[in-house]
């Protein structure tokens, strides 16, 4: 009994994370989300009723941008923006309904702005009076119904917050004397609100960069995450918690929106980025041209897997809760090739070589593990399973990274099509069928086993 309760002891104080970053940063990385590869970002507000410009139309209206002065004049003539508040009504947001065309899109998690910087809370917090969807629009706890749809779903709910309000008054207040009134009676309260009745697991905050983490009482915050919340084992939170945080710590580095290291990383990153070119909220002006095609999306996540990323693909509903038809169809289509592609996708590593050229990109798998290989899989033969993202391809496709050996076996995913393959001037050469067998038709793997050892190791990036 002495020995399990010292055992139990020493396991408390390996898990006591204190307030400072390279002990929070010491936490292990849940494997769920690494594993996950696809989310899908959710960028829903106030701002979804004027839909103009981007989310950030009231700070554009505050700054005299001319074109949204006039918009605003001709459209809402008289008003002020909380007057907007009413407008969003969320009268046709169907949890369900929205969380199974996100499913269809094959992510495995979702992040809902529970806050943006305008200060509306989806949530009825107890700092936000009349500013969040219980008393404001909806009347709904739109949180709470994200939340327990998504769990439905099978997925992994994450919660976006954004640690200032453009013009709250004690943030203003605390810019003008220097004092931190906001963070301690507003921002750090509703994130615990989040925390302990939401239980998110994923916390992507933002809204960081005119202050430091101490303003924000980041790490204070955190330590208790990691150490006491209800989700300390699962939660992941990404890097944007003060000025000078970004790119350096967390749980994963987001960078800046659209973040593409371009190489491997010592560290786990995500992409953010819009299907809506331009805006991550919806706008009422939206065309065709001006949302990503599916082979765009596709052909940026498939960099991503290769990089070791993982993407955040937004979305804007607008203001009764509906998801715009073209934005439905991409994440269909999107869908449809993660379905055809899964192996390939969820659970993958990066390979020793990410890619031969822009058209042709690798991520790998082990049969049997291997120790300290925590960023990418080593060639083993016989061991490694090596996947080949062709973006674009002739009748023939040369795979210049993979060395052939006798029992090579390759084959087309999503099919179970087995290919020739022979040696061609020393680069292994890959006959494809006819396209009307591929799987989809944006982007096709090649599952490719038994290739010969490589003792290549890539260089790792901080």
């Amino acid at each position: 009994m002495l020995i399990l309760l010292l055992f139990c002891g020493l396991g408390s104080v390996l898990s006591n994370y204190t307030p400072d970053w390279k002990s929070l940063d010491s936490r292990p990385l849940p494997s769920w989300y690494d594993d996950s590869k696809l989310g899908i970002f959710v960028h829903w507000g106030v701002f979804s009723v004027p839909a103009f410009k981007s989310e950030w139309i009231w700070w554009f209206w505050k700054q005299g941008y001319s074109d949204v002065v006039n918009f605003m004049n001709k459209n809402f003539p008289g008003q002020s923006y909380a007057d907007l508040g009413s407008k969003f009504t969320a009268a046709d947001f169907n949890a369900d309904s929205f969380l199974s065309i996100v499913k269809s899109s094959g992510a495995k998690y979702i992040v809902v702005t529970t806050k943006h910087h305008e200060g509306y809370t989806l949530w009825p917090s107890e700092t936000s009076f009349n500013w969040n969807s219980v008393d404001l629009g909806p009347h709904r706890d739109l949180v709470r119904e994200f939340r327990d749809s998504t769990l439905k779903q099978g997925l992994h709910f994450g919660t976006y917050f954004s640690q200032f309000d453009w013009f709250h008054p004690l943030y203003l207040k605390d810019n003008a004397n220097k004092t931190r009134e906001y963070p301690e009676k507003v921002s750090l309260v509703q994130m615990r609100e989040l925390i302990n009745n939401y239980k998110p697991e994923v916390l992507w905050s933002d809204g960081d960069w005119e202050k430091s983490d101490d303003y924000w009482g980041a790490k204070e915050f955190l330590a208790w995450v990691f150490n006491d919340s209800p989700v300390k084992e699962s939660i992941v939170v990404n890097d944007r918690w003060g000025k000078g945080i970004p790119y350096n710590h967390g749980s994963f580095i987001t960078g800046n929106d659209g973040y593409m290291p371009g190489k491997l990383l010592t560290k786990k990153w995500e992409c953010c980025s819009s299907l809506i070119r331009g805006s991550f909220g919806y706008r009422r002006n939206l065309r065709s041209g001006d949302v990503e095609t599916s082979k765009e999306t596709i052909d940026k996540f498939v960099k991503i897997l290769a990089w070791g990323g993982n993407l955040l693909l937004n979305i804007g509903p607008d203001q009764y809760g509906n998801i715009p038809a073209i934005l439905e169809e991409r994440l269909q289509e999107v869908g449809a090739f993660v379905n055809a592609n899964s192996e390939a996708i969820y659970g993958s590593k990066p390979w020793i070589y990410q890619n031969d050229t822009e058209k042709i990109w690798y991520t790998s798998k082990l049969t049997t593990k291997v120790k300290g290989f925590d960023h990418f899989n080593p060639q083993i033969e016989g061991n490694t399973i090596i996947y080949a993202f062709l973006l674009d391809w002739d009748k023939e496709v040369q795979l210049k990274s993979v060395k052939s050996a006798q029992n090579i076996k390759v084959t087309l995913l999503g099919t179970g099509i087995a290919l020739n393959s022979t040696v061609k001037e020393g680069v292994l050469t890959v006959t494809l069928p006819p396209e009307k067998k591929f799987p989809h038709r944006d982007a096709i793997v090649l599952k490719i086993e038994n290739a010969a050892n490589d003792a290549f190791h890539p260089q790792l990036m901080d």
